[in-house]
């Protein structure tokens, strides 16, 4: 695959991340033009940036510019863009204050068999036995070399992954995805995601957007720029 530069008007830096909208409908950079797949037919546009950048920080800087193919997009093709269900509510008696609403969420994903997991991991209440066993003891380990080695090991493991994260976070793109990228970045590291099933919580990371404060659960509601 050749080398694609950032397409923020001025940079020339090498491209890293492709707009998630622009993937989801089928949006390519052929020749310098943005050609949008439709189930129709196909149409050139030239005058509008395309979906490479080379950091979150050029994404969000051309964003009202790049934002306008998204619509031209859309208008052409409106089943191409997935839209959360608004009936979907399994809190009917819950009186919301914001604007948020809960969206579907997607299956429980699966650690392979061989990854080490931890008490809670297959629990069907998700109970971390060895933890409740600690509760109320005041005793504070001191750890040997070995475990200082373990643990500067696993917060290793935890950074690359956070950070696989934060480059997958854009608008567009939905939680459950960064779930997946997540999920897939733990497993591909040899890690159990810690989050997954503790007391039942049915993901693999938190995602808390807006007035959701602590322990968002992932779902399939897309992203979208703050106004």
């Amino acid at each position: 695959m050749s080398m694609k530069t950032c397409e923020t008007p001025g940079c020339e830096k090498e491209a890293r991340l492709q707009c998630p909208t622009c993937i989801k409908l089928q949006i390519k950079v052929i020749c310098g033009l943005q050609v949008v797949s439709l189930k129709i037919n196909y149409f050139h546009v030239n005058c509008f940036q395309g979906s490479f950048f080379c950091s979150q920080e050029c994404f969000l800087g051309s964003w009202d510019l790049h934002k306008a193919l998204h619509k031209l997009a859309k208008s052409g093709n409106p089943s191409s863009c997935s839209k959360p269900n608004r009936s979907y509510n399994p809190w009917p008696g819950y009186v919301f204050t914001g604007k948020l609403r809960p969206a579907e969420q997607s299956s429980k994903r699966i650690v392979p068999d061989h990854i080490r997991r931890p008490d809670y991991a297959d629990h069907t209440e998700g109970y971390p036995i060895s933890e409740q066993k600690l509760k109320g003891n005041t005793y504070v380990k001191q750890l040997d070399d070995e475990e200082i080695e373990n643990l500067r090991v696993a917060c290793k493991l935890g950074r690359e992954v956070l950070d696989e994260a934060f480059n997958a976070v854009a608008v567009g793109v939905t939680t459950d995805e960064i779930d997946r990228i997540v999920h897939e970045a733990s497993v591909d590291r040899e890690c159990y995601p810690s989050p997954l099933n503790y007391y039942q919580f049915p993901k693999s990371c938190c995602t808390s957007v807006n007035e959701v404060i602590c322990h968002g659960i992932p779902d399939l509601r897309p992203l979208q720029v703050c106004t």
